[in-house]
């Protein structure tokens, strides 16, 4: 009976994850060879081998999906690493007093909810009430640095309707959310 007591506390985390990590993820592999429509029931389904990989592969919204997602993983992740480790040597080093208090208004964004986040990012980024393009349209009328500026104040970018503009500004909040987290893992390494 002793040795069978350790298997039964570890035997309800094996349940849930099968139940809920292992079957959804072989299902999702198998459903991937096939053509379903789900409100049919199982039996509609049909078999298609590679044919949806071979449609994924040449889906040009697929392929822009691929690129999109490697483009931010670089635009957001190197610079993230290249902030946070010196920072963190920094902060090791040089902040005595405080370093808590410090570590934790870094680490605030990656615990903080995705949904407020989001809230709030679109708020700051909106083309006629955003605090970002309010501030540029003040930098723009000083002489010195309104010159260098690409934009007047009637034509502030649109940071989230504007291709252009779109990607760059999801970069900077996903590097802001996860600077802090990156942070702590230097700073314990």
């Amino acid at each position: 009976m002793k040795k069978l007591l350790p298997y039964a506390f570890i035997a309800p985390f094996f349940v849930l994850f099968a139940v809920f990590a292992l079957f959804p993820m072989l299902f999702s592999l198998w459903l991937s060879f096939h053509q379903w429509e789900p409100s049919e029931g199982l039996a509609a389904m049909r078999w298609v081998g590679l044919e949806n990989y071979a449609f994924g592969l040449t889906d040009p919204w697929f392929l822009q999906g691929l690129w999109n997602t490697a483009w931010l993983g670089l635009a957001a992740g190197l610079p993230q690493h290249l902030v946070a480790l010196p920072l963190a040597f920094f902060i090791h080093r040089r902040v005595r007093r405080g370093r808590d208090l410090v570590v934790g208004a870094y680490f605030v964004p990656y615990i903080s909810s995705s949904v407020a986040i989001a809230l709030i990012f679109a708020t700051l980024y909106s083309k006629d009430y955003g605090l970002i393009n309010a501030a540029l349209a003040e930098l723009t009328r000083v002489p010195l640095i309104g010159a260098w500026l690409p934009f007047d104040p009637a034509s502030l970018p649109d940071w989230l309707g504007d291709a252009a503009y779109t990607k760059p500004a999801v970069a900077f909040v996903v590097f802001w959310r996860y600077l802090g987290w990156n942070l702590v893992l230097y700073l314990t390494a």
